[in-house]
């Protein structure tokens, strides 16, 4: 995933090798798609640096990646699997491909529940990305660090796909972290933003969006159907929503808003406030 306003630079693994090395920054969050998913699926939101192994003599990265979708995803990653086992790409260990077309057999996977209707299922797929492409951004959020280093990969005709990583400061627990009892400017709140809509690098699934204006008016979008989607419109601005409903906030109104962010349990769920002049929008997460 890229920062679309932020200048992508190329690079070579070396600068990948380096950023795990080092002991002030980790892996924060991971994004991985390919050509066969039709949804955008979210990953674990944390790595051990230990589980990526890059080799420069082979210009070879080897990657553990936890993906997270729903259920209608799983006939998606079982192509995903074909192709990584034709190319000697790659493996998913665990997973029974077969099972899925059984009604009696249940896919032994993982089901995490987003509400008390909606699950992701987590499965590992263990990536060989021989001669990627390798890209970066450096960019700072509330006088943070980051970098999101991009791997653009390519399975001859048969898939493409794309492993980002983002690398934030070692002492912080989660990405949001960084962001608590903040100071947060309107290009803080928009870079936030920016990182969970799309390609949610954050790896956390949103379970609920809540509108309140001053009016005693409230409007409250949670995924009973379906997850909850986030995206940038056509026009640039966030949506938030299901296909039962949506709140929406235009892209020229974010100045008039001020984010805060707030931990709300120690298992990694925060609370993401846009506060306005007449109104406020909650992002809960999981």
């Amino acid at each position: 995933m890229i920062i679309k306003y932020l200048v992508e630079q190329k690079c070579t693994l070396q600068k990948l090798q380096n950023l795990l090395k080092d002991s002030t920054r980790k892996v924060h969050g991971v994004y991985y798609t390919n050509d066969f998913f039709s949804k955008r699926y979210i990953a674990r939101a944390n790595r051990l640096s230990d589980s990526i192994v890059v080799d420069k003599g082979k210009n070879t990265v080897k990657a553990k990646v936890t993906t997270r979708m729903e259920k209608s995803g799983l006939m998606e990653i079982e192509n995903t699997l074909d192709v990584l086992v034709k190319h000697k790409a790659g493996d998913m260990p665990g997973f029974m491909p077969e099972s899925l077309l059984d009604e009696d057999q249940k896919p032994e996977l993982i089901a995490e529940p987003i509400s008390v209707s909606q699950y992701l299922y987590s499965v590992d797929l263990d990536l060989i990305m021989e001669n990627p492409k390798v890209t970066f951004q450096d960019f700072t959020i509330a006088g943070h660090k980051f970098t999101i280093v991009n791997l653009y990969h390519s399975l001859g005709e048969d898939m493409k796909q794309n492993l980002s990583l983002i690398f934030g400061e070692s002492d912080k627990m989660y990405l949001f972290s960084h962001f608590v009892n903040t100071n947060l400017t309107t290009r803080d709140s928009k870079m936030i933003l920016d990182l969970i809509v799309d390609e949610n690098i954050t790896g956390k699934a949103i379970r609920g969006v809540i509108f309140n204006a001053n009016n005693k008016v409230s409007v409250s979008v949670y995924p009973y159907d379906e997850l909850i989607n986030s995206y940038r419109s056509g026009r640039g601005n966030y949506v938030f929503g299901t296909a039962a409903g949506a709140i929406s906030v235009p892209e020229s109104e974010i100045s008039k808003y001020r984010m805060s962010v707030k931990a709300i349990s120690i298992s990694g769920a925060y609370e993401l406030t846009l506060k306005g002049k007449d109104n406020k929008i909650v992002l809960l997460t999981e």
